[in-house]
């Protein structure tokens, strides 16, 4: 094998100086074609592999929790070392409730029915045509009609005896008003001079359903159905 000089000069392995231009060998460059036939190189360690990513494209420091891009050895914020930390543990997906169709009918809960109104819920008023003289049915379930008679003590709910009653050929108890089924109905009870509704005469003892702004006359009393 043989060395150059820087010059190029050939010269045998081994020279301490050049044999044509006299430069010390120790700083002469080896030959080529020695350098060739050289061994090659042992391949470099393998990289370690990066420290595993937190989110995509990213990795978490597993001493201060700093996110850093995916490749970094150490950790920007507090300088540890990101080769070999711990892969993040993913969060638990989110439950969803099973569908209301899902459970089993024996274990589903009937739904609560919605109470049924009571009749005293329901409320109207009687009108007197001649002075507007009101009378509050609300809350009551049988409303009697007529006249004051302290003799036969009888006293109706809706005393005419001051708007007309006596003169207009109103009976003590006249007719009535009673709720079924929450529906007002008018009952004549068989009074001398009857009982219309809507200008129609009404049979003794037949109920018959009011509505609002009906008209009722009793005699010669006309009064007036209102309901809100």
């Amino acid at each position: 094998m043989s060395v150059r000089c820087s010059l190029g000069h050939e010269n045998p392995d081994g020279s301490a100086f050049c044999d044509e231009c006299g430069e010390p060998m120790n700083t002469a460059a080896p030959d080529a074609t020695a350098q060739a036939q050289a061994p090659a190189a042992a391949p470099a360690a393998a990289a370690p592999a990066s420290a595993p990513t937190g989110a995509e494209g990213s990795q978490t420091c597993p001493s201060c929790g700093a996110v850093n891009p995916a490749g970094e050895a150490f950790c920007s914020n507090c300088g540890v070392s990101l080769l070999g930390a711990p892969a993040p543990v993913p969060a638990p997906a989110a439950v969803e409730a099973p569908a209301a169709d899902a459970v089993p009918q024996d274990q589903q809960q009937p739904a609560a029915a919605a109470p049924a109104a009571a009749p005293g819920a329901l409320q109207a008023r009687l009108v007197v045509e001649a002075d507007n003289q009101e009378f509050d049915l609300s809350g009551k379930e049988i409303i009697t009609i007529g006249r004051e008679d302290p003799v036969s003590n009888i006293y109706p709910d809706v005393d005419l005896t001051p708007h007309g009653g006596e003169d207009g050929g109103v009976s003590r108890l006249h007719a009535r008003i009673f709720v079924e089924n929450g529906q007002y109905l008018l009952e004549d009870e068989n009074s001398t001079n009857f009982t219309f509704l809507n200008r129609q005469r009404l049979a003794g003892k037949t109920p018959t359903p009011l509505h609002d702004n009906d008209e009722v006359r009793l005699g010669r009393v006309l009064l007036r159905f209102k309901t809100p």
